[in-house]
């Protein structure tokens, strides 16, 4: 039960900000708020129910910066024209300076694309971090390519240069740097991103320090394992398991630029950014993999990062007021995002790993071959004295924190680098390039669950997006060699739409062989929340008359081939008995036949 407190007189007002998730710039809008005595679930219904009644909810009108009056658990929403309404739960206001809300517009652009094939386009938007406003006229220029160019007057730029080699599955690093006589130069090193597009932020007047990408991070600062409170994890709800609307992420600055950790770990934690989960995704993928990987190593990458940041939105940090850090003490995210790695991110909209009813806490690090090397191991399953680890080489496993030795062929010969628990980064990219490749269902599936054989942690699945609300079969009487229409009232748990949705179909007479008609699967595209969607069934000409079942299923285009097969994700499937009849004796109208001889 939710208890609602009045408005307490001790309340801290603490800084807030509306921005543009993507160019960066200030926003204007309102935040509506509520405090509340427990920890409210962030998930968007549960904040409008509670933000939806008019009593003791407070609103503040933000022109970029506002103060939000805070103590305790306040559920927000910020509503901004133009914009998907942001709904989170933010905590406190003790050691922070307060909170960004970074709003997604409705009508996102599509990033620009290089004009010329295999080329790499560097783009993004120059703003002032104080008020977060454009900066025209900065000089913009990489250390690739020698390239230079101008922010316009909206702060926006663009690089076109050749994308920087890859040797051994890795981009060579380049560096940018932004000058202006108004502010200090702004530098970026380490970045790390192969052909596509690069989109990034600019925030001038901070002091901007390098990504730590989680491939060579050092692991003196990867997370230790976490013992898990299944009390305070949320339940896989009846009918699919719902994403966070948000997750609160802990910067040093409000530019959301500057990486922190929790206390004890490098920098500490000054400021909370907000994102809805989807733009968090987007933002931490290629800082935690290579952008220039194969399309199923960033998919596996981005399921188990998003839900990484789900547990942790449920779970959040107690020593905080953000539920999660954003350098490699939690995992890495910043204003960078890539083409590589924004496909990756939609074509898994809302996936996340469950396990045993509850959204996992899904860890990963670089390379979790049991192999000791030249590289910085931190497996605890590892001995530097003896140089021998648990598992053994060409195993993944940490067995002392409940993570099975595991089979992981790609891997033999590379050393340790890391923690060596849950997923391997490098295996992702690995078995992409074996003989028979494992797509990015059957990675997670392999890390997660040792191929439907785990024990311990490796016990977690994919989650559940797609909903089936209803189904019609149109109509319901139908001549053999005909066709009916297959319609489905459906749900898209996730914010964001899945664009490659397959709907497949079987009818069968209880007692009879199944019957498909794979020349009428089709792709559809599910938005996010409530649609309807449907396909056509054509009947054999042969079909013998009776009552029908009917199987219906929704799948992920896994392999992205457009046709239904083994390698797709089953989302949801339903059976309807005796759903609709066939019946030869029927008019196209209908109507029976009339009986022979009747007057």
């Amino acid at each position: 039960m939710l208890v609602v407190t009045a408005w307490p007189v001790w309340a801290v007002e603490a800084d807030l900000i509306l921005r543009d998730v993507r160019t960066g710039l200030a926003l204007q809008g309102d935040v509506f708020y509520r405090p509340v005595e427990v920890s409210v679930e962030p998930l968007a219904g549960v904040i409008d129910a509670l933000l939806d009644e008019p009593r003791a909810v407070g609103q503040v009108q933000v022109h970029g910066r506002g103060v939000l009056p805070v103590d305790g658990v306040t559920a927000v929403r910020a509503e901004v024209e133009g914009y998907h309404p942001l709904h989170a739960v933010l905590r406190g206001a003790g050691r922070g300076s307060g909170w960004t809300l970074m709003l997604d517009p409705v009508d996102h652009p599509v990033a620009p694309r290089p004009r010329e094939a295999g080329r790499l386009l560097i783009s993004g938007w120059v703003h002032d971090r104080q008020d977060f406003e454009p900066v025209p006229g900065a000089r913009v220029e990489t250390s690739h390519d020698a390239a230079t160019t101008f922010s316009d007057a909206n702060g926006y730029f663009e690089l076109e240069v050749r994308p920087p080699a890859i040797r051994e599955h890795r981009p060579e690093s380049f560096a940018m740097q932004v000058s202006h006589p108004d502010f200090p130069d702004w530098r970026r090193d380490e970045i790390l991103a192969g052909a596509g597009a690069l989109e990034m932020q600019v925030p001038l007047g901070a002091l901007h320090t390098a990504s730590a990408h989680r491939a060579h991070a050092d692991p003196s600062i990867t997370p230790e394992p976490t013992t898990v409170d299944d009390s305070r994890q949320v339940q896989r709800e009846s009918g699919g398991d719902q994403p966070p609307a948000s997750v609160v992420v802990g910067f040093a600055d409000a530019a959301c630029s500057e990486t922190c950790g929790r206390p004890g770990c490098l920098n500490a934690c000054q400021h909370s950014c907000v994102f809805s989960l989807e733009t968090y995704t987007r933002r931490g993928v290629p800082n935690e993999w290579f952008g220039s990987w194969n399309a199923d190593a960033l998919a596996a990458g981005a399921v188990a990062y998003r839900s990484f940041g789900a547990w942790h939105a449920f779970n959040p940090l107690p020593e905080g007021e953000w539920d999660i850090c954003s350098n490699a003490c939690c995992q890495v995210n910043n204003d960078e995002t890539q083409s590589g790695t924004d496909q990756a991110v939609a074509s898994t909209a809302g996936l996340m790993l469950v396990r045993e009813g509850s959204v996992f806490r899904s860890e990963y690090s670089a390379q979790n071959n049991n192999l000791l090397g030249p590289r910085a191991c931190s497996n605890v399953d590892c001995d530097a004295d003896s140089g021998q680890c648990a598992c053994g080489d060409g195993y993944a496993g940490s067995p002392s924190t409940d993570w099975s030795c595991l089979a992981d062929p790609p891997s033999v010969g590379d050393s340790c680098f890391g923690h060596g628990r849950g997923m391997s980064q490098w295996g992702n990219q690995f078995w992409t390039l074996e003989d028979e490749p494992k797509n990015w269902k059957r990675q997670l599936d392999h890390y997660y669950n040792a191929d439907g054989e785990g024990s311990g942690l490796r016990t977690a699945t994919i989650s559940q997006v797609f909903v089936i609300d209803e189904v019609r079969v149109v109509p319901a009487s139908v001549q053999p060699g005909e066709a009916f229409t297959i319609e489905l009232d459906v749900r898209n748990l996730a914010s964001e739409p899945h664009a490659a949705v397959l709907i497949g179909a079987s009818v069968r007479r209880p007692g009879d062989d199944f019957i498909d008609d794979p020349d009428n699967d089709r792709l559809v595209a599910l938005p996010s929340g409530v649609s309807t969607v449907e396909r056509s069934f054509s009947l054999p000409a042969n079909l013998p008359n009776g009552l029908y079942d009917l199987w219906v299923a929704l799948r992920i285009d896994v392999d992205r081939d457009g046709a239904i097969s083994s390698a797709d994700l089953v989302q949801q499937q339903v059976t309807l008995n005796q759903v609709f009849r066939v019946d030869e004796g029927l008019f196209r109208d209908r109507f029976e036949l009339p009986l022979v001889g009747f007057e």
